[in-house]
């Protein structure tokens, strides 16, 4: 299953930290003595080895399996589903014994595009449910259902991807003859643009938007570096022609900025990607324009203009723009012209970029939770799913993720993203379980500040409920990150930190979703004053942390080449005050990863039901070397410093040592 929150967590605790509960505890969590100890290993995923086809059609039966320990003798069990809105009740069957498991099976018609599903176990004088979430007594909410989605295949080439985030401006400078001309800027009154030397601080100054000339022929150049990386993806901010060197006030959305090369410097560079077997998203802004955008300067000039319903205008020419920047006019959605143009037409601007000669592979949408949405007008709900069928129907095996730091649950439901940059399932409660941090609202006062990291078991908490609120199809694509053009870098996040940061590094790595790389972090890049963290590349490699590079390669390796990673099942195993262990499992593998934020003194014995090799099994550690040794029930955890380890059977190190 995707976790325990409850009853589960608590019994595989370190059993050091289960000895410090108080009386006070002990007696709080009595109740849960009513619970059978055999329900804590109950096993069912979204994946192939519970589903007998993850992604269905519509019209298909499904079989459906649970894995029940035999000592249960549950008197029936059921599988539940809500066909049309109307609750059935099916019955499940033992079909095989496997150690100390049974195999149940049921059936499951796939009837509508999304069909959620819950188990009921009829035992010991009760009736336990369960779910996404865990187990439960009381009848759970539909939104933790298990969830199949009709009709929407895999992403054929997305489970061994690993991204790499670039920001074109600061990569690489392939072609210094198209960077950008220093002189003052039509719709930045005042304001210039000017090259600098490549890495060469620019003075403070809002006057002014300092470039360093990097560009697509640079990434061109480059490849040869990404690929020995292992790179096989990779995210562009954006790229269409505007003012700013971030790129996101587009003044057209037609074109390739002339300062990266036009658009024949995205043809070529798609053909290189294509020839290397890579891949690549463009990043995009629906939300809104840049007040140089053609549009926007006709509707500015001209009240009775047509385009004028493209922006939200009042009677006294003020508008409304992201977050009250005027240099970016929020797009008004209720104008058909508008859907027209941006997502409604096999020729609209997310169709065409996916399209010869370009051929990207997806999009990344910039501020997807506030796409469509100003006050009385909400319609995202209309506007994602149009822009989906849009860009699966220009190209089916697209990737589309939208840009949201939060809760993002009812856009990841199958018909809208296929992911999102998941810094609130992910990034945030595990960054800020390694350090105290701070929340923060744009344009606000008002600044959160946590004295104390979040608890283990907030952290777990938080991850399971996001994982079990959506599809599991849906989880193994979203976007994990640590950091990006948005945030502080990791390494300055943890203040250089070496252990804490390879931690975190691999724990990304081995979360289901698909894991990207900000550019340079592989090398040891922190915020530099200046440039923050959009630094300049620095292409002299006595500058690199070579030992970080050869551990990004090797988990690099270990994300492209895992089935376990690619399309397995996530369970945590244990957790106490500073250190948790979770598993991944696929088809008889196993990986296990654990995590301390402080250094654990002694080596122990965890119980946990959720260990089931059929014998004794050995994990080696990717990095320590040292073995975890598994039997039924048990797994023996060596005394472990701060920091990560990965473990694996040895038949899965070709290629790694």
């Amino acid at each position: 299953m995707t976790g325990w929150l409850d009853s589960a967590l608590h019994s595989c605790q370190h059993p050091e930290t289960k000895k410090k509960k108080s009386m006070e505890t002990r007696k709080r969590h009595t109740s849960q003595k009513q619970v059978p100890e055999w329900l804590q290993s109950i096993l069912h995923s979204g994946t192939k080895d519970h589903v007998s086809n993850p992604y269905p059609k519509l019209g298909e039966t499904v079989r459906i399996t649970l894995e029940i320990p035999i000592e249960a003798e549950p008197e029936q069990v059921v599988l539940r589903s809500i066909p049309n809105g109307e609750q059935q009740l099916s019955k499940m069957r033992v079909t095989e014994t496997r150690g100390e498991m049974q195999i149940w099976a049921g059936e499951l018609l796939v009837n509508e595009p999304r069909v959620p599903y819950r188990f009921a176990i009829q035992a010991e004088e009760r009736i336990w449910w369960i779910n996404a979430l865990g187990v439960s007594q009381q009848a759970p909410l539909g939104l933790f259902d298990f969830k199949l989605l009709a009709n929407i295949p895999e992403i054929s080439w997305l489970s061994h991807s690993v991204f790499y985030q670039i920001f074109p401006d600061r990569f690489a400078n392939g072609d210094p003859t198209n960077d950008p001309a220093e002189g003052e800027l039509e719709i930045y009154p005042g304001v210039t643009r000017k090259t600098y030397q490549w890495g060469e601080k620019a003075p403070a100054s809002q006057d002014h938007f300092p470039f360093y000339g990097g560009d697509l022929k640079g990434i061109e150049d480059k490849l040869g570096y990404l690929q020995d990386l292992g790179i096989n993806a990779l995210y562009l901010n954006p790229i269409f022609t505007a003012d700013s060197n971030h790129r996101y006030d587009v003044s057209d959305f037609r074109n390739v900025d002339p300062t990266l090369g036009g658009n024949d410097a995205l043809v070529s560079l798609s053909g290189h990607l294509k020839a290397a077997g890579m891949r690549y998203i463009l990043d995009i802004v629906p939300n809104h324009s840049g007040a140089g955008h053609a549009w926007f300067r006709e509707a500015s000039r001209d009240p009775q203009s047509p385009r004028r319903s493209a922006y939200f205008f009042r009677e006294d020419d003020a508008y409304a723009s992201w977050m009250g920047f005027g240099s970016l006019p929020k797009l008004n959605y209720a104008d058909p012209g508008l859907r027209g143009e941006m997502y409604e037409s096999d020729n609209s601007v997310f169709a065409h970029w996916l399209k010869p000669p370009y051929k990207a592979d997806g999009w990344r949408v910039d501020v997807g939770n506030m796409l469509g949405r100003y006050n009385e007008h909400q319609l995202d709900g209309e506007i994602l799913p149009a822009i989906r069928k849009t860009v699966k129907r220009a190209s089916p095996d697209s990737y589309l993720i939208g840009e949201n730091f939060y809760e993002a649950i009812g856009q990841l439901q199958g018909d809208a993203w296929d992911g999102v940059m998941n810094y609130a399932g992910f990034t945030e409660p595990f960054l800020g379980w390694l350090k105290a941090y701070k929340v923060e609202a744009l344009c606000c006062d008002a600044i959160l500040k946590a004295e104390q990291p979040l608890s283990t078991q907030a952290m777990v908490a938080s991850w399971q409920t996001n994982l079990a609120a959506i599809p599991y199809s849906i989880a193994l694509q979203q976007f994990n990150l640590l950091d990006s053009h948005d945030t502080p870098r990791i390494r300055s996040i943890l203040e250089e930190d070496e252990s804490l940061i390879r931690l975190a590094i691999m724990v990304q790595f081995t979360f289901p979703g698909v894991p990207c790389i900000y550019y340079g972090d592989e090398i040891g890049l922190a915020d530099e004053e200046g440039f923050a963290q959009r630094n300049c590349f620095p292409w002299n490699r006595d500058q690199w942390n070579q030992d970080l590079l050869n551990f990004y390669k090797c988990l690099i390796h270990l994300r492209k080449t895992s089935e376990v990673l690619a399309k397995g099942s996530f369970q945590v195993l244990s957790w106490d005050d500073d250190s948790f262990i979770f598993q991944r499992t696929f088809a008889r593998k196993r990986m296990i990863v654990t995590a301390n934020r402080k250094a654990a003194d002694n080596s122990y014995s965890l119980k946990t039901p959720l260990i089931n090799p059929p014998g004794q099994t050995r994990l080696r550690g990717i990095f320590s070397g040292q073995h975890l040794i598994l039997t039924p029930g048990e797994v023996k955890i060596p005394a472990l410093g701060k920091g990560g380890e990965i473990w694996l059977e040895e038949f899965d190190f070709h290629g790694l040592d």
